[in-house]
């Protein structure tokens, strides 16, 4: 028995806790004094005490009577914690015990890491103890990767804001076995416990992927780092985040009768210029550093990369300049540009374009006469001239209902290519069993399945790098803007998307659809 008075008995039986009542009145708040006294005395719920208060001549299971000592670990196991249940007093008049019986429950529990002395703690009933804290893993060291500096292709600013397109570190040079990049594997981490003395594993760094051709960029293990080095001597690419070193071709002097028109896989720097009726056609880079420039040069194409024109452009109206990435130019006059950002120091002159970008300096560049015609945006000082020269400025914006159909078409071949590989491999799961120790025509027919699988594969990854690049383009388009920062005299037509109209008069600002109108 616990407790008796007039209203109820209570008494222990099992572990558990029963009230038998006897009279109803009893204050429920007045129970608080009996659980104060009685630590041990653990009520289920007031609910259930409240039912067993108004009941006559009942018992009702109202808790249970829990151990002096208890000792809760949380659900990961990196925390022990001690409760006392005995008063305030009792606590202090045998301390010594209280602490010896816990220590040996903690031992008894299996807390044997991480402990914390308990006996200077301070006692407060119905507080728990902190007895042992795990240890927490530590995540290892990331991978770390340095690729080497490769100077960035955009004119130098002066002091006056306006932009110098006529130097620029436009090729990066390599010799065979140059220092490239480096990366420094991921380490392991430090494993941590929980308070059991269990081992709780770290997670190892993240790892980070070399990105580079293995064509022309070697992989090498050099103490405890991963060194890339170039695999030959060229000019140094960096695109699409893809490091590679491809051939380069140096011209000391002219391309013209002693060279030939030059097309060569790889980059081309000419310390000249490009004679007229002659072409120079590369797959990578094209700089022609000459400061007189070109004059009705044939054709300058980069099939992958960019153009450098130091001295500018004299077209007489045949020379054509297209790269698959940006051109940089002192000026242009007379010829067709094609590219992605098309860069001009002084000013473009009867030229015609098509580009993504084109920027034109915006303190004293011009465009006088030609068509520019752009996705996003054109920029100069100047568009036109007094003489209310026709000058086409035409920004159509992205064509993303095209762009859709593009992504649709893709995603159709993707999808059978992935039916045509799936349909092989299933046909090589068979096929290989036969092969392997079969005659030369059976293994000869097998290596030419793998191998078509293998391309499909490649021309699969190679679609699906498409359509993400599609989607990118879609997510990521600009509205199409004209800024002319000075004045676009009389004569000049600016055109926005589908939107478009001939200046009367000088104008000048930021050119765009504004609320489904032209704002000009």
């Amino acid at each position: 028995m616990l407790i008796q008075n007039d209203f109820f008995d209570i008494f222990i039986q099992e572990n558990n806790v029963i009230l038998h009542s006897k009279k109803i009145g009893f204050p429920l708040k007045s129970f608080n004094l009996i659980t104060r006294a009685y630590p041990r005395l653990k009520i289920s719920s007031f609910p259930i005490l409240t039912k067993a208060l108004a009941g006559l001549d009942e018992n009702h299971i109202i808790g249970t009577w829990v151990p002096r000592i208890e000792v809760m670990v949380s659900a990961d196991g990196m925390m022990a914690q001690l409760f006392i249940n005995t008063t305030k007093d009792e606590f202090e008049e045998n301390r010594k015990s209280i602490l010896e019986q816990a220590e040996l429950v903690l031992h008894e529990t299996g807390v044997s890491y991480g402990r914390i002395p308990i006996k200077n703690n301070e006692y407060t009933p119905g507080e728990p103890i902190i007895a042992a804290l795990g240890s927490t893993p530590q995540k290892g060291v990331d991978a770390e990767i340095t690729y080497i500096v490769i100077p960035e292709r955009k004119p130098v600013i002066q002091e006056d804001g306006s932009a110098n397109h006529y130097e620029m570190n436009f090729v990066t040079q390599v010799k065979q076995g140059d220092w490239l990049g480096e990366k420094i594997p991921s380490q392991a981490g430090i494993d941590g416990s929980d308070v059991y003395g269990n081992r709780v594993p770290a997670v190892a760094g993240d790892d980070v992927r070399l990105v580079y051709d293995r064509k022309s960029v070697i992989e090498e293990q050099e103490l405890d780092k991963i060194v890339l080095r170039a695999a030959h001597d060229g000019a140094l690419v960096y695109k699409e985040g893809v490091l590679s070193v491809v051939k380069h071709l140096v011209i000391n002097g002219d391309v013209g009768p002693e060279t030939g028109s030059i097309t060569f896989e790889g980059a081309v720097t000419i310390y000249g210029t490009v004679l007229a009726g002659y072409s120079v056609v590369a797959s990578g880079d094209i700089a022609v550093e000459g400061s007189e420039g070109i004059t009705n040069a044939k054709m300058l194409q980069s099939k992958e990369g960019d153009i450098y024109i130091k001295g500018g452009i004299f077209g007489g109206n045949t020379t054509i300049v297209e790269a698959q990435g940006d051109i940089f130019i002192k000026h242009a006059n007379n010829c067709k540009l094609y590219g992605e950002d098309i860069h001009v120091g002084l000013y473009l002159l009867g030229t015609d374009i098509i580009a993504t970008n084109v920027f034109v300096d915006k303190h004293a560049g011009k465009i006088i006469g030609g068509r520019i015609e752009v996705v996003v945006s054109i920029e100069s000082a100047i568009a036109g001239n007094s003489h209310e020269r026709m000058t086409n400025l035409c920004a159509k914006g992205t064509d993303k209902d095209a762009l859709y159909l593009e992504i649709q078409e893709m995603a159709k071949e993707l999808k059978e290519r992935q039916n045509v590989v799936e349909k092989l491999e299933q046909h090589t799961s068979q096929f290989d069993k036969d092969a392997v120790g079969g005659t030369s025509q059976q293994e000869e027919a097998y290596a030419k399945i793998m191998e078509t699988i293998e391309i499909s594969n490649e021309m699969i990854m190679e679609l699906d790098r498409d359509i993400q690049l599609k989607l990118m383009e879609i997510k990521s388009a600009k509205p199409p803007q004209i800024e002319v920062t000075k004045e676009a005299y009389p004569g000049t037509i600016i055109q926005i998307g589908s939107r478009s109209t001939t200046l009367q008069q000088t104008a000048r600002g930021l050119f765009r659809i504004v609320d489904d109108v032209l704002n000009v």
